[in-house]
């Protein structure tokens, strides 16, 4: 089976504020503004949720939510205010232990957290202080370290800009094995492309591509995108189908990725196609000469993420008529 890094990470970094909190708070903690907390910071911080100004920072669109969802929870839970009120000040804090707020001086930090502590348990001891070290410390590694087996010595992804579309990127997985020099090119390509078939390439590239969108987000990069390749043979496999989107199967990773499929093969599997969109995943179509340009036709592709047109195409005037009607159009 295959391994989802996004959920993976982000399960470890809810397991890690929840370890922090427990530390804070003590008898005090409460799982049940924790889960609230949590969840409007994870939609935020990860899945970049909520609309909200493009010149407003990650870290002000996370505080200015976490505020708002402090007041509304004290309205309905009065006898519970102070509480509600001391695990969102937490909160704020946690922004620089998950790559949103940089820290010269980690110890600073928690010096200001043993302040709250102190506050909410009447509490002040180094032993605190020395355990929250520990414990930045100890998830720091284990976050780097499930990055690092996403890692490969053998391939890589090459990026490629699309024309007019600066954020958008074609994605192709290559090799950096070490052959003699005894073998041609030719016979590289071959062991490369034929030896390792299509579907265990794709299993290479889909998570190399994960790993790069995980990467983004924690730089909070929300806006590139990857177009990722396909193979039609893969509709007639579901639990190899299921298995290969596995590892991309997180909104917030599907969200930035589209799959590349052709024109022709989507009329010839219109619903298999569909059902992979209704389960959230993108697709961005390649038309070919058997795509006919009509009213109709070009409406049916507003539903793609993308549209890629190649000028060599014998229609592709037919098609470029209607570029005003394909807002999501890729020419090449």
């Amino acid at each position: 089976m295959t391994i989802n890094l996004t959920n993976k990470y982000i399960e470890l970094t809810k397991k890690q504020i929840s370890e922090y909190l427990k530390l804070v708070f003590e008898n005090k903690f409460s799982k049940k503004y924790y889960d609230v907390y949590m969840k409007k910071y994870i939609d935020i911080r990860y899945y970049n949720f909520y609309d909200y100004d493009t010149s407003t920072t990650l870290r002000r669109k996370i505080l200015d939510n976490l505020r708002d969802l402090s007041e509304e929870l004290a309205i309905d839970n009065i006898e519970d205010r102070d509480i509600i009120e001391e695990m969102c000040i937490f909160f704020y804090y946690v922004l620089y232990f998950d790559n949103v707020i940089r820290s010269k001086d980690i110890e600073k930090t928690i010096e200001k957290i043993a302040k709250l502590r102190k506050r909410v348990l009447n509490k002040d001891d180094e032993l605190f202080k020395k355990e929250l070290i520990r414990t930045v410390k100890e998830y720091k590694i284990q976050k780097e370290k499930l990055l690092e087996k996403f890692d490969s010595e053998e391939f890589f992804i090459k990026l490629t800009n699309y024309p007019q579309k600066l954020n958008v990127y074609r994605v192709n997985l290559k090799y950096k094995l070490k052959f003699p020099l005894v073998y041609s090119e030719f016979a590289i390509n071959k062991a490369f492309n034929v030896g390792l078939i299509n579907e265990d390439k794709l299993l290479i590239e889909y998570y190399l591509v994960t790993k790069k969108v995980l990467e983004d987000i924690l730089k909070q990069n929300f806006t590139r995108q990857y177009v990722l390749e396909f193979t039609d043979k893969l509709l007639d496999k579901p639990n190899k189908l299921k298995n290969l989107l596995n590892i991309i199967n997180n909104t917030a990773t599907k969200d930035k990725i589209s799959i590349k499929i052709k024109y022709e093969f989507f009329i010839e599997n219109k619903e298999k196609v569909y059902n992979l969109m209704r389960d959230g995943f993108k697709i961005t179509i390649i038309l070919d000469n058997s795509f006919k340009a009509n009213y109709k036709t070009v409406e049916t592709l507003r539903v793609f993420k993308y549209v890629i047109v190649n000028k060599d195409l014998k229609n592709y005037n037919e098609i470029i008529k209607y570029k005003k009607n394909i807002k999501n159009i890729i020419e090449i």
